[in-house]
């Protein structure tokens, strides 16, 4: 984050920020699931921070942007305009947090961060906000330590996957929001998206109810954070507000990952050993095809559903076979190749360490490494190769003739080596629907206070089963000077 804090003084100097000024002020928006007790999954956390400032006839953003503004907004004597630089962030998680491997068909953890530099021109029913950002999304925004301390400060299960999420990449976007309002309890929004993170456009309505005329009023979420604090000095403003609106979608790097990188790789041309199974093996037959169709059903894993898996594979693959390993030893395995190195709670870990330790001087060594590791990873940690293939060792030597057991063995070991340094990504889907909802107030001496609601169809193309909506509480608090 060091480049992006240099950007920001870049910017600062550049926009001649001290020239002229009449008004100035801050905003800050900040937005969690957790703020309402929702779900902690997909769009996690998100905040922004702004210093806008009236921007003069040199201003240079003005000389910029102004003349693509003028585009959507006429302007008139009660004009004005405002330069800003903002920084924000914006953390994604899939819905079960606690495996430390990708589940296919989930969000993919993705993390951004970006400056920004901005022109509003408005009038007094009119806004328009274009804003050029900077940034970069991976590994270097700090996501993982950020969400990793924040969940153990509040209590909540420490997310495990971190390590997968989409790579480093550095972005430019330019984006325009256009807010009109024909009456003043009832306006128009438009918003439109260009560069290499989101390049995506939406449309939206707004009813409003409150004291207030047709001022636009300031933008409503850190996703689209729209206009600033819109206030004419000496003169306060509320309404409560309902903002149902939709998005289409061109590209998405959170979820589709760097454009041309090859780090990345899609359910839908994902390799897998398993399901290769028959071409390898010597002698395919009606049971190798069974066998296959059990291993595919253990795959399928969404995040929900691990129980009804770890029942299969007990039925299937510990006591239909002669395998003889213990519960605990048993529950490891499928955790670590089909369930996603999911992280135990204390009473299942438990359960598990009192069985290995009544059969531990029985466990062969690669055993009794995979559990050492499993039951005692570092947080947040991905899982090593080295354990996944002693849990792929262990179980073929149960379930496989001598012959297939090191065809099989082979395979898993070319797939370890494909998915080591490659990131899940996922397919989008094209339109995505929202409702926004809430309270905004604007003091006459301008201060700002809001309240913000919203909830989102999700943005991706998901396995069966997994939510198809989301949502999230924020807030923003705001002085004018």
């Amino acid at each position: 984050m060091r480049q992006l804090v240099f950007v920001v003084f870049l910017l600062f100097l550049s926009v001649g920020i001290y020239s002229q000024e009449k008004q100035s002020q801050l905003r800050l928006i900040m937005e969690n699931d957790a703020f309402g007790g929702f779900s902690d999954r997909y769009y996690t956390n998100g905040a922004r921070l702004e210093y806008n400032t009236t921007a003069s006839e040199g201003n240079l953003t003005r000389n910029l942007f102004g003349f693509w503004n003028r585009f959507f907004v006429d302007e008139n004597q009660n004009s004005k305009h405002l330069m800003g630089i903002s920084a924000g962030q914006e953390f994604y998680t899939p819905t079960n947090i606690r495996k430390a491997d990708v589940s296919f068909g989930d969000r993919p953890y993705s993390s951004r961060g970006y400056v920004g530099n901005s022109l509003t021109t408005w009038t007094d029913s009119s806004s328009v906000t274009t804003e050029l950002e900077l940034g970069m999304i991976g590994p270097s925004v700090g996501g993982k330590t950020a969400q990793i301390n924040f969940h153990n400060l509040i209590g909540s299960p420490t997310p495990q996957g971190w390590d997968t999420q989409i790579p480093n990449s550095y972005s430019v976007a330019i984006n325009t929001d256009v807010r009109k309002f024909w009456h003043r309890f009832f306006g128009t929004h438009y918003n439109v998206n260009l560069g290499n993170i989101y390049t995506n456009a939406s449309v939206g309505l707004v009813f409003r109810l409150g004291k207030v005329d047709k001022n636009p009023g300031p933008g409503y979420s850190a996703l689209m954070s729209g206009a600033p604090i819109l206030h004419n000095p000496g003169e306060g403003y509320w309404y409560f507000y309902i903002n149902p609106g939709a998005t289409l979608q061109l590209y998405n790097a959170t979820i589709q990952g760097q454009i041309g990188s090859d780090d990345t790789y899609k359910n839908l041309n994902r390799s897998s050993a398993l399901s290769d199974m028959d071409k390898f093996l010597n002698s395919p037959s009606y049971e190798l095809g069974e066998r296959e169709l059990l291993f595919r059903t253990l795959s399928e894993d969404n995040g929900r559903n691990s129980l009804r898996r770890f029942v299969i594979f007990n039925e299937y693959l510990v006591k239909g076979s002669n395998n003889p390993l213990d519960f605990g030893t048993n529950y490891l395995l499928f955790n670590v190749i089909f369930n996603g190195a999911e992280d135990l709670d204390k009473v299942l870990k438990t359960i598990i360490l009192r069985s290995l330790g009544e059969n531990w001087d029985n466990l062969p060594a690669n055993a009794r490494i995979l559990a050492a590791y499993s039951l005692f990873r570092p947080q947040g940690g991905a899982q090593p190769a080295y354990v996944r293939y002693y849990a792929y060792e262990l179980l073929s030597q149960y379930i496989l003739d001598p012959t297939q057991r090191n065809a099989l063995l082979e395979l898993l070991r070319q797939e370890i080596e494909f998915r080591e340094d490659k990131t899940y990504t996922g397919d989008l889907k094209r339109a995505v629907g929202f409702i926004r909802a809430g309270f905004v107030s604007v003091s006459s001496s301008g201060f700002l206070f809001a309240l913000n609601y919203n909830f989102q169809t999700i943005d991706y193309q998901s396995a069966k089963g997994l939510p198809q909506q989301h949502q999230w509480l924020g807030f923003q608090l705001g002085k004018v000077f």
